[in-house]
């Protein structure tokens, strides 16, 4: 008798070509962590509009999250269940890199949602064709990451304007610089600690790839994403 799906130890090769299942754990934990912030980021904006773009995006991460909850649910495979190994360490993420005020939470949105985005992209793990709902690239970026990773997202227009308007200020826009290299030095410690502690997850995000040559893919688009806020 074969086991059930969830009961399987994700493996890094799967003859659908899905995504393995401890991958798309972290990454729904992801999603989910990041609907988190921007929920409580769009409570630091200073007018609607800001709240409402914030509010925006948080809408997006939590459709991903529902994607991948769907994905699962036909596989048998439950989704909190999947995501609890990664609590831990992205949890203490979030903690570290929560959102001081206005400024730091548009630099996070601009330059830190993307990140994820940036990881899967720079690794091999989005190149296989997965079935159903769709291929696995969707399911490990999200529907809108090209978009968002070639800075066509309408946020990004209304980030710049705004951290351009804060960064008059030469005192604001050292500390914001700041701040968005310190959300970098962050996410490659989480994500360090994430592939050491599975390493199912990490043999199928970096799809053959060096972490080196995907850490150093992901630091170079991360500093085009500050020059473009002018940081």
């Amino acid at each position: 008798m074969s086991e059930p799906e969830g009961d399987r130890p994700a493996t890094s090769t799967d003859p659908s070509g899905d995504p393995p299942v401890d991958l798309l754990g972290a990454v729904a934990y992801g999603a989910l962590t990041a609907f988190t912030r921007l929920a409580a980021d769009a409570a630091l904006a200073p007018d609607l509009t800001g709240r409402a773009e914030m509010a925006a995006l948080a809408a997006v991460e939590m459709a991903h999250v529902e994607r991948i909850r769907a994905h699962l649910a036909a596989r048998g495979v439950d989704l909190v269940t999947t995501m609890a190994p990664f609590a831990p360490v992205l949890d203490s993420f979030a903690a570290r890199t929560a959102s001081r005020d206005w400024g730091e939470a548009l630099v996070g949105a601009y330059v830190g949602r993307t990140l994820a985005v940036d990881l899967v992209a720079a690794s091999g793990a989005s190149e296989g064709e997965g079935s159903g709902e769709g291929d696995a690239s969707d399911l490990l970026r999200g529907p809108d990451a090209g978009r968002e990773a070639a800075g066509e997202s309408g946020f990004d227009a209304f980030a710049e304007r705004a951290v351009g308007e804060l960064t008059a200020d030469e005192r604001t826009a050292a500390r914001l610089a700041m701040w968005g290299r310190r959300l970098l030095g962050e996410t490659l410690a989480a994500a360090a600690e994430v592939l050491d502690e599975h390493p199912h997850a990490a043999a199928a995000l970096l799809g053959g790839a060096s972490r080196g040559a995907v850490f150093k893919a992901l630091k170079s688009r991360h500093s085009k994403r500050l020059a473009a806020l002018g940081l």
